[in-house]
């Protein structure tokens, strides 16, 4: 397939064991089932990491969001690149209608999406493909894991084409690998390991909420 001609096009890598041992060999190795660091989802060597927080919304009132600063605030809870959601309980569970507040896990929402493929599309070689992966979903079936080869904008594609019931994608990142983005079965928010430039752009944008934490900060919870 020509990169050239990579839009919403996509096409399932022939070894995906192959194309995901690069990243295998780079992650930290899990030892504590309690407790998460940030390089056991994102690999381990790159200048910067980031923390992509997914929205609040209700069911019952669409297009109504809260970011997690936010919700702090009105939780009176200090915010910072490892809150989870314990200490916003008493705020989670009083909204202005509705039952209680809900994020998404095993997947950033759809505006988070949209908003990271904008950026990152800003700091990736044109042409370039991007890989998506679907390892930790698919075990929990007995399937084999995937690999997608497509553009950045063909996300949403892929998405479709996978399934919902994956979420997803856990993993995704350019040819060049400058940058690598994560959000497995268990998390509620993205990790993005890359250039410091990027972390910055992350971080300053309003199209994303985004906290910069060390490779070592916690993510269990999150």
């Amino acid at each position: 397939m020509d990169n050239t001609e990579m839009t919403d096009e996509f096409a399932a890598e022939p070894d995906p064991t192959q194309e995901l041992a690069w990243l295998h060999e780079r992650l930290t190795p899990s030892t504590d089932v309690r407790q998460h660091v940030v390089t056991e989802v994102v690999p381990e060597g790159f200048p910067a990491y980031v923390r992509v927080f997914h929205s609040w919304w209700l069911e019952e009132v669409p297009g109504l969001r809260r970011t997690w600063q936010e919700m702090a605030e009105a939780a009176g809870a200090r915010y910072h690149g490892e809150l989870t959601d314990g200490p916003l309980g008493q705020e989670v569970l009083n909204p202005p209608i509705g039952e209680q507040w809900e994020t998404t896990g095993a997947e950033a929402d759809a505006d988070t999406r949209q908003g990271l493929v904008e950026i990152l599309s800003d700091a990736t070689a044109p042409g370039q493909a991007v890989f998506f992966s679907y390892e930790l979903a698919r075990s929990l079936q007995d399937e084999e894991p995937i690999v997608w080869k497509s553009s950045l904008t063909g996300l949403e594609a892929v998405r479709a084409h996978t399934g919902e019931d994956y979420g997803g994608p856990e993993h995704w990142w350019p040819e060049d690998r400058t940058w690598v983005v994560a959000c497995d079965w268990d998390l509620t928010s993205t990790y993005v390991a890359c250039s410091e430039e990027l972390a910055e752009r992350l971080v300053r944008s309003d199209r994303v909420e985004a906290l910069r934490v060390a490779p070592t900060a916690r993510i269990d919870g999150t």
